[in-house]
C-alpha cells in the first residue's frame, strides 16, 4: 500500500508540475471562423519605391455564377470562393483586362459580369461570362473617372465617381443597353470638415488641408438609396466610410449623422474605408481597406466585417471585435458575430532566438500591425516563444508574418513561409500542434482554427523555410481562446466632455481597472446605436481623445474592459 501511495503521489506531482500531460491538438479541416485581415497572398508592389511592401485595397465582392468574386487594387487578378474559407486566385494579364488600374468597379446584368477600372477620363467597360477562367471582352468606353461605382436599375446604369481633395462625388446616368449618357453629370456632395470631424485628414484628424473624398458605393435598402464614400485618406487608421441617403439613385442626398458608418481605429489593424457592401444568405457584410502604410503609403490589406441596417434605417458596420475570430460569412450558428474567444497573447512575455536592434520579440505581442519582430536570419534555427500564462485554452492562432528587409516586387516569384507551431505546459517539453513545414504557399496572415481548444501555457513558432526576406519576421503572433480567472471589473466612472470650441472633439476619462488588458470605447448617436468603437490595447489607459465626431450631433459613449478571461461592457453615458 505504501508503494502504491508513493507511485500515485509521484504521478500527481508530475501532472501538477508539467500541466495536463501530452498536448493533443487537431487543426480544423473545415474552419467555421476567419480572422482579419483576410489571409490572401497579397502581392508585392510593382513600383520600385514599393519594394518589400504588399498591397491590396478598394475591395469589391460580387456574387456571380454561384460563387463570390473578390477584386482589389493592384492584385494582378481576382479571387473567387464558395465558402469564404478557401479562395482560388485567377491571374489576369493586362492584355486581357486593365487589371492594374486602381479601384475596380463591377456589376452583373443579363448573365454578364462587367468591369471597369479607375482612370482620369473615360474607361473601357469589359464583360465576362467566365471570370473564373480570366476571359474578358471589351464592350464600350464609358465616363468612369476616378474610383467608379455602378448601380443598375431597369434600363439605367448609374455611375458614381470621384477621388479628390478638390472635387465632389459626382454621378452620371447611362443607358444600360447602349452605355451612352442619358443626362449630364451632376454633383452629389462634397466634404465639409467644419461639421464632419471624421473627414479631417490625419492620424488624429489634426491636419488642416482638405481630405480626399473617394470610393463611392451604392446600396439600396428599404426603398432608400445609401450612397457611401470614403475619407479622409487611405494611409491612416482614421480611413472610414460615411453615407448619404436619397429617395432615388440621383438624390437629393442628405447626410446620415451616424457617419462614419464603417470605421476602425485602434486594435491590431486600423482603417475601414473604401469598400463595398455585399450579402451572404440574407446577411450584410462590409469589405473594407485597412492601413499599414509603413514601407509605403499604399501598404494595405482587406478585411470583412458584419454590417446591416437597424430598425430606423441607420447603416452600421460592426468592427467591435473586427480583429478577433469571427464566423465565416453565411456560417454563424447563433446569429452572433463570432465566438467569445479572448486575446491571450497581448503583452505576454516573449523569448526569441535572435533579434535586430529596435525589432525585439515584444513587438510580436503588442497588437500593432505596424511593428514587427525580426530575427537576424531566415534560417531554420530561428524561433519565437510566448508565455500565455497559466490556465489557458487555445482555440485559434493567427500568424502575421512580416517583410523586414524584403526587396521583393510583383515580378518576383511568390514567397513561402514554412513553419511548425508547438505548444508546451512547462516550456521544456514541446508538442507539435500545427505542422506547416512542407507548406509552399504564401500566407502572410495565416489563420489556424483548432477543432477543439487545447490546454497550453507556452506557444512557439519555429521557422523552416522563409523566402519573404532575409530575416524571419512576425508582425504579431496572436493567440485566441480562454484564460482561467476573473474577467475585469467594469468602468463605472466614465466622464465625457465635448470641446466647447470644436464639438467634433470630446475628452473621455475613467479610472484604470485592475486586471484589464485594454479597453474598447463604443460611441454613437443614441444609447442603442453605439455602432462606432475604438480598441485600446493598454490596461493602464485612463481615457481617450475623440477627434472625429459630427458637430451639432448628440453622442453617447461607453467604455468596455477586456482581458484574457472576458469582456465587461460599460453603461452608456451622454457627452456633456
Amino acid at each position: 500500500m505504501k508503494k502504491i501511495g508513493l507511485w500515485l503521489w509521484a504521478v500527481c506531482f508530475c501532472t501538477a508540475a508539467h500541466g495536463a500531460g501530452k498536448i493533443r491538438a487537431e487543426v480544423a479541416r473545415q474552419p467555421r471562423t476567419f480572422c482579419n485581415p483576410v489571409d490572401l497572398p497579397y502581392r508585392f508592389m510593382l513600383i520600385p519605391e514599393g519594394k518589400g511592401a504588399r498591397e491590396a485595397a478598394d475591395p469589391v465582392v460580387v456574387p456571380f455564377g454561384g460563387r463570390y468574386y473578390l477584386f482589389a487594387s493592384k492584385s494582378g487578378g481576382c479571387w473567387h470562393t464558395a465558402d469564404f474559407a478557401q479562395w482560388t486566385y485567377v491571374p489576369v494579364p493586362d492584355s486581357v483586362l486593365p487589371i492594374e488600374d486602381y479601384a475596380p468597379a463591377l456589376f452583373e446584368r443579363g448573365g454578364w459580369l462587367y468591369y471597369a477600372g479607375s482612370v482620369p477620363g473615360d474607361a473601357m467597360l469589359y464583360r465576362s461570362k467566365a471570370p473564373e477562367r480570366g476571359e474578358w471582352e471589351p464592350v464600350a468606353r464609358i465616363p468612369s473617372r476616378w474610383d467608379p461605382a455602378f448601380w443598375v436599375e431597369g434600363d439605367d446604369l448609374y455611375v458614381y465617381y470621384g477621388s479628390s481633395p478638390v472635387d465632389p462625388i459626382r454621378m452620371v446616368t447611362l443607358d444600360a443597353n447602349t452605355f451612352r449618357p442619358k443626362a449630364a453629370p451632376q454633383d452629389c456632395f462634397d466634404s465639409d470638415t467644419s461639421v464632419h470631424g471624421w473627414e479631417r485628414p490625419g492620424a488624429r484628424h489634426e491636419l488642416k488641408r482638405r481630405p480626399y473624398i473617394e470610393g463611392a458605393w451604392m446600396t439600396k435598402y428599404g426603398g432608400k438609396y445609401y450612397l457611401q464614400y470614403a475619407g479622409p485618406g487611405t494611409e491612416w487608421d482614421t480611413y472610414a466610410d460615411g453615407v448619404y441617403l436619397g429617395d432615388s439613385p440621383v438624390g437629393p442626398w442628405r447626410y446620415m449623422p451616424n457617419s462614419p458608418t464603417s470605421a476602425k481605429e485602434g486594435g491590431f489593424i486600423g482603417g475601414a474605408g473604401h469598400g463595398c457592401l455585399f450579402e451572404v444568405e440574407g446577411r450584410w457584410w462590409k469589405a473594407a481597406t485597412n492601413s499599414i502604410s509603413v514601407k509605403h503609403m499604399f501598404e494595405r490589406r482587406v478585411s470583412f466585417y458584419p454590417s446591416g441596417f437597424d430598425a430606423d434605417g441607420y447603416l452600421w458596420t460592426d468592427t467591435y471585435r473586427g480583429d478577433y475570430p469571427m464566423w465565416l460569412p453565411g456560417g454563424s450558428p447563433d446569429g452572433t458575430a463570432g465566438p467569445r474567444w479572448e486575446l491571450l497573447s497581448l503583452h505576454r512575455p516573449v523569448r526569441v532566438s535572435s533579434a535586430w536592434d529596435g525589432h525585439g520579440g515584444m513587438l510580436a505581442a503588442d497588437e500593432n500591425v505596424r511593428t514587427e519582430w525580426a530575427a537576424r536570419s531566415a534560417g531554420a534555427d530561428e524561433w519565437l516563444e510566448i508565455d500565455l500564462g497559466p490556465g489557458c485554452r487555445v482555440a485559434a492562432v493567427q500568424v502575421n508574418f512580416g517583410e523586414f528587409g524584403s526587396a521583393l516586387t510583383a515580378r518576383d516569384a511568390r514567397p513561402r513561409q514554412s513553419y511548425v507551431l508547438e505548444a508546451s505546459h512547462d516550456g521544456q517539453r514541446w508538442y507539435t500542434v500545427a505542422d506547416n513545414s512542407e507548406k509552399t504557399t504564401d500566407t502572410p496572415h495565416d489563420y489556424i482554427e483548432f477543432r477543439k481548444p487545447f490546454r497550453a501555457r507556452y506557444l512557439r513558432i519555429r521557422n523552416v523555410k522563409y523566402t519573404v526576406s532575409p530575416c524571419f519576421s512576425l508582425r504579431d503572433l496572436r493567440v485566441f481562446g480562454f484564460r482561467r480567472g476573473k474577467a475585469p471589473g467594469a468602468v463605472d466612472d466614465l466622464a465625457v466632455v465635448r470641446d466647447r470650441e470644436d464639438d467634433c472633439r470630446a475628452a473621455l476619462r475613467w479610472s484604470p481597472v485592475p486586471g484589464a488588458d485594454g479597453y474598447v470605447v463604443r460611441y454613437g448617436i443614441a444609447p442603442d446605436k453605439l455602432y462606432g468603437s475604438i480598441r485600446i490595447p493598454d490596461g493602464r489607459a485612463d481615457g481617450w481623445e475623440m477627434t472625429g465626431l459630427n458637430s451639432g450631433v448628440p453622442y453617447w459613449f461607453a467604455a468596455d474592459v477586456f482581458n484574457g478571461s472576458g469582456t465587461v461592457r460599460g453603461k452608456p453615458v451622454a457627452a456633456r
